[in-house]
């Protein structure tokens, strides 16, 4: 994907010509299909191209001419691999800070959730299953007894010793 501001000719792009192929996502977020898994990394590459965008008009407005390929290049060659860090630090911030204002938004409605009606179903569930197990043990003893085997008996006997 190219932006608009540079031309076709941008090392950002892959292509079967003779330019570079700019290896700054795989950078940022790392190579094949676990590297997409990345979203610090993806995050970290978006504020990427946003300072490049910015270095890109800055460029236009100073020099009247959009930035070369060489430019380019060169731009490419000062993020360094602790810029690369202070970028994902960046990210990882502003992620964090996305997640604390959804958690903070919808706090209240997930604390209405979590208090609203819950008492009586919890009751009703917890009769249910006492239910299911009462019947569970007579089931039990009921077998027992057409086995044979004397229950209270043997508790009885187990108690006396």
């Amino acid at each position: 994907m190219t932006d608009s501001i540079h031309p076709p000719s941008s090392p950002d792009i892959i292509s079967g010509g003779s330019h570079d192929y700019n290896r700054v996502f795989e950078k940022f977020v790392g190579e094949g299909e676990e590297g997409m898994t990345d979203i610090v990394g993806i995050v970290a590459y978006g504020i990427y191209k946003n300072a490049k965008r910015e270095w890109a008009m800055e460029f236009r407005k100073s020099y009247g001419l959009p930035p070369t390929a060489e430019d380019l290049r060169a731009y490419h060659a000062t993020w360094t691999p602790a810029q690369i860090q202070n970028a994902r630090n960046s990210a990882a911030q502003v992620m964090t800070e996305y997640a604390d204002t959804v958690i903070a938004a919808e706090e209240p409605r997930i604390l209405r959730e979590a208090v609203k009606g819950s008492f009586w179903p919890a009751v009703g569930t917890s009769m249910f299953s006492n239910l299911l197990y009462t019947i569970g043990l007579i089931t039990v003893a009921i077998v027992l007894a057409w086995a044979g085997i004397d229950l209270l008996g043997l508790l009885s006997t187990a108690a006396g010793k």
